[in-house]
């Protein structure tokens, strides 16, 4: 099967169930733990905006020309409390911006290597969280657009971290936090003209991934320097695939290469438990 590869679609089920998507194929991920897969890349990639195909990427799977004009890599996409579309003041392109930056977000603290604080649109709260390989998270406040997400985070961040120590979390999961005590606390430094924006609700979901065995020292494989990657799958968490040898593959750090994907007969073939 071969196509540009995207960011894996998760469902929050007894075990977060994964699909794997090259253009408009899909594999069902989960059945495929304890079988041999193979990823072999192309040499090629396809820019996340125009869509247009080179060699490499300049950077963040843009080409530079959308780099540094598209709306979609603009600075406020990396920093939300930068983005200005609620005062209607254009960034690159007023339109996409307020459709992007003008919808209900969430702010949420997570644990995935520990305690840590996100924002995400609301209609991608816990897909979100499953991407980060979190195994607890709650919501904190609910706001009506990005900027005031932003202006959140920066005020609780100064208490907790805004990042994922993805080494950590690929190694098992972290130790049991008590969410909503965190909410409790971390909720005095929200800003005083945003309190107004707290969740109400203390629900803390919980998400538990396919994984047959973590591990221990781990190896990060990139398809520019290994255009042909193979193992047997043991797991999946977040957006990593966990391979024999220690060794993980970034999905979501690969989206727009073109690769060809396969499952490999073996003789020792493996029944998935998930």
């Amino acid at each position: 099967m071969k196509g540009v590869l995207k960011k894996m679609l998760t469902s929050h089920k007894e075990v977060v169930y994964y699909t794997l998507r090259l253009d408009n194929d899909v594999i069902a991920m989960n059945e495929l733990i304890g079988s041999d897969i193979k990823i072999i890349w192309d040499n090629k990639v396809v820019c996340t905006a125009c869509r247009k195909q080179d060699t490499s990427f300049y950077r963040s799977s843009f080409c530079y020309k959308c780099y540094w004009n598209s709306p979609q890599a603009s600075q406020s996409i990396f920093k939300p409390e930068l983005c200005t579309a609620h005062l209607d003041i254009e960034e690159r392109d007023l339109a996409w911006e307020k459709k992007f930056q003008l919808a209900p977000h969430y702010v949420y603290l997570a644990n995935s290597s520990g305690i840590k604080v996100g924002i995400t649109r609301s209609s991608e709260g816990i897909t979100r969280w499953m991407d980060q390989g979190a195994s607890q998270a709650i919501i904190l406040a609910e706001v009506p657009n990005r900027r005031y997400s932003g202006d959140i985070e920066v005020s609780v961040k100064r208490f907790v971290s805004d990042v994922t120590n993805w080494r950590k979390m690929l190694k098992g999961n972290p130790e049991e936090v008590n969410l909503k005590e965190m909410k409790k606390m971390l909720s005095v430094y929200v800003p005083q003209e945003l309190k107004k924006y707290i969740y109400d609700s203390d629900l803390v979901t919980e998400i538990k991934y396919p994984v047959l065995h973590y591990p221990k020292k781990i190896k990060n494989l990139k398809l520019q320097k290994e255009p042909v990657i193979e193992g047997k799958l043991l797991g999946i968490k977040g957006q990593y695939l966990i391979l024999d040898d220690d060794r993980v593959f970034n999905v979501r750090s690969h989206e727009g290469f073109i690769c060809t994907f396969s499952r490999e007969e073996n003789k020792d073939k493996q029944v998935s438990l998930f």
